[in-house]
C-alpha cells in the first residue's frame, strides 16, 4: 500500500456505507476500497472530532493505518454521519448524572447510579486504572466487563455523592 501523505480530505477519499452497518473509504486517485474500516479519535478527550485516524485489518489479522481525517467538519453530511455513527460506537460511554450508592461486594465495588440512558449497577475492580482522571476534574470508570461511566467533574458532585464516592475512589 501507498503511504498517503495528506490527510484525507473529499479531494482524495469517498466514506461510504458498508454492509452491516460498517463504513469502507474509497480512496480517489489511487482506485482501493477498503472495506469495514474503523475510526479512532487521535484525542478523545480534548478534540474528539479533529483528527480522527482510519485503520482497517489486512487479510493477515494486521492492523494498518490508511490516514488521518484532521477536520470532519469539510466532508459532505452523509459522509460526516457515516464517520460520526462509527464514533459513536467506537467511544460509547454512560455519563453518571447521580450517584445512588457504592458499596464494597465480592472484593468489587458495587455502584447504583443514575445516568445519560437511566439507572445502572456495575461492578468496578478497585484499582487506580479503573478510575482514570480525564481533563481537569473528571473520571473515567471502566467496569468489570469494559464498559465505560464518565463522571464529568466530580466537584459538580452534590456533597453527599461525592462522599460517597471519595471514600472509594479517592485517588
Amino acid at each position: 500500500m501507498n503511504k498517503i501523505k495528506e490527510y484525507l480530505t473529499p479531494k482524495n477519499v469517498k466514506i461510504l456505507q458498508g454492509e452491516f452497518n460498517t463504513i469502507n473509504l474509497f480512496l480517489i486517485d489511487e482506485k482501493i476500497l477498503y472495506k469495514n474500516v474503523f475510526v479512532a479519535s487521535c484525542f478523545p478527550i480534548s478534540n474528539p472530532f479533529n483528527f480522527l485516524s482510519v485503520f482497517y485489518q489486512k487479510e493477515s489479522g494486521e492492523i494498518e493505518e490508511i490516514g488521518i481525517i484532521k477536520d470532519i467538519s469539510i466532508f459532505p453530511e452523509e459522509e460526516r454521519k457515516l464517520i460520526m455513527e462509527t464514533l459513536k460506537k467506537h467511544y460509547f460511554y454512560y455519563e453518571i448524572t447521580k450517584i445512588i450508592d457504592i458499596k464494597w461486594k465480592f472484593g468489587f465495588l458495587l455502584f447504583k447510579v443514575e445516568t445519560d440512558k437511566g439507572e445502572k449497577q456495575f461492578y468496578l475492580r478497585w484499582e487506580r486504572s479503573k478510575a482514570i482522571d480525564i481533563g481537569n476534574s473528571g473520571k473515567l470508570l471502566i467496569d468489570i466487563f469494559e464498559d465505560r461511566y464518565v463522571i464529568p467533574n466530580v466537584q459538580k458532585l452534590s456533597p453527599i455523592e461525592k462522599n460517597i464516592f471519595t471514600k472509594f475512589i479517592y485517588w
